[in-house]
């Protein structure tokens, strides 16, 4: 074959994937505007951008400068963030440390200080090992010689300063689970296992059976007929004693588990901790406590090592853990200019968009895991973000951490993914927002970054899911 013919055959070819390309361009665009015209779309901001990291180029948008809620999105940032300033070797760290002299008799004239750097997973009952901590602690007390303690033990939180919620969060967010915040020192993921059954006639309030760890909490529950749904709600801020629970549960209902935000939880934590030392033959004599003032001399007594980077922006990311992004978040700031709190880890964030050389205009970033209704963002940054996080050398370690296929933690949106195409994604997902992010592959190994952001849609869930489905189908077309 001659050279003018080889040149004309890849001009035809180039011409046939162009067209190609395009015909699947203008599918897509069918597909997002038919969904936009749907009444329950009528009031509702919709964002589409689709771009092609391969060629470098924005293949597809509609409506991509609008600024819109993230949700959940908000952890594609925090985690790449901390990949690119920890590294992903990364490990947090829990010190046991001691303060005074140990006597001959194995009596510590001072205290145990538990002190940490925010690990959001810290006696986690999410994994078999963690029921072991506290077992490991009470180990490395009696390797040093000690069977009794003349003092306290206390739990130091001051890696994270400020209130562990931020003011912008909603108030039936912070009592609940999902809502619990970032301490210094986190304790079972900062949550009470709380079980609660119905009463014995519609009327009747709720019976709380049991709660962990035991806090007091004002019951408001009452029983519903049996076709009720469970609309159960914690209230309470992080300094409260207890919460307050309310809502309906169906009748008949039997023991059901739920989880509330844990208040205080470093002193929890100092509590239980006193409470198992003293019931496996260590004896403490003073009571647990928070607030103190860290001795001048203090030894360190073990160093319980937690999980790496990958594996906690994993858990971050797919199971949407709204305090491990938010433990990530305050460390950035605290590394950042010795400050962990929400300010610091903000001011981190525009120096690393500042850093990739991304625009924010349109994007304000307030939080770490998206729980703050001030954060916005736009399609065409999400989808920026993203092409500029493939060219980092922790790429694959961050994608692999998102969700994969339609492995979706919220839902099962996600269609069949073609053999010849991958796709990582991760949603964000609240009241009137259903966002989707992250990347795919199409049968030529070119790579994609993609951003679809939906607020304020008047319709259920399971409707807008099939609208953004079909969207979803075209784009892993392209």
């Amino acid at each position: 074959m001659t050279n003018s013919k080889k040149i004309l055959l890849a001009i035809i070819t180039l011409m046939l994937c162009m067209v190609t390309e395009a015909q699947n361009t203008d599918r897509l665009d069918f597909v997002v505007r038919h969904a936009t015209l749907k009444p329950a779309m009528r009031h509702a901001s919709f964002a589409v951008c689709v771009h092609n990291i391969t060629k470098d180029s924005t293949i597809y948008s509609r409506n991509d400068d609008l600024s819109m809620q993230p949700a959940a999105l908000n952890k594609l940032f925090t985690t790449a963030a901390a990949y690119s300033r920890m590294g992903p070797k990364f490990y947090f760290e829990n010190f046991l440390y001691y303060s005074g002299e140990i006597d001959r008799q194995g009596t510590l004239q001072g205290d145990i200080i538990i002190a940490g750097t925010g690990d959001p997973f810290f006696c986690s009952d999410r994994f078999p090992h963690t029921d072991s901590t506290f077992f490991r602690l009470a180990d490395a007390i009696r390797k040093k010689g000690i069977k009794r303690i003349n003092g306290h033990i206390y739990a130091d939180t001051s890696i994270f300063e400020g209130d562990m919620v931020h003011p912008s969060w909603r108030w039936d967010d912070i009592g609940n689970h999902l809502g619990s915040g970032a301490c210094g020192i986190n304790y079972n993921e900062n949550s009470v296992d709380v079980h609660i059954r119905a009463g014995r006639r519609v009327g009747d309030a709720a019976i709380i059976t049991s709660t962990h760890p035991e806090i007091p909490i004002s019951n408001h529950v009452v029983t519903g007929p049996r076709d009720t749904l469970f609309d159960i709600c914690f209230y309470g801020s992080p300094t409260d004693a207890g919460r307050t629970c309310r809502g309906v549960i169906p009748l008949g209902t039997a023991d059901t588990h739920f989880r509330a935000s844990l208040p205080q939880p470093a002193y929890h934590l100092a509590v239980d901790l006193t409470r198992y030392l003293r019931s496996h033959g260590i004896a403490v004599t003073g009571e647990p406590a928070v607030n103190f003032t860290m001795p001048k001399q203090y030894r360190q007594l073990y160093i319980d090592t937690a999980f790496n980077l990958f594996t906690t922006t994993a858990l971050t990311t797919q199971t949407n853990n709204n305090i491990a992004a938010e433990s990530l978040f305050k460390l950035l700031g605290y590394l950042r200019d010795g400050h962990g709190n929400f300010a610091s880890g903000r001011k981190f964030m525009y120096e690393y968009f500042q850093e990739l050389d991304l625009s924010t205009t349109g994007v304000n970033m307030v939080d770490g895991s998206g729980l703050s209704r001030d954060n916005r963002v736009t399609a065409y940054f999400v989808c920026q973000f993203l092409d500029a996080v493939a060219r980092q050398q922790f790429f694959f370690d961050f994608a692999g951490a998102l969700g994969i296929s339609n492995r979706i933690p919220e839902y099962d949106i996600i269609p069949r993914v073609p053999d010849d195409c991958s796709l990582r994604i991760k949603s964000g997902v609240a009241p009137g927002v259903r966002n989707f992010a992250g990347y795919f592959t199409n049968q030529d190994d070119q790579v994609f970054s993609f951003a679809i952001l939906c607020n304020n849609y008047n319709c259920d869930e399971a409707t807008i899911d099939q609208f953004i489905k079909g969207i979803i189908e075209e784009i892993i077309r392209l």
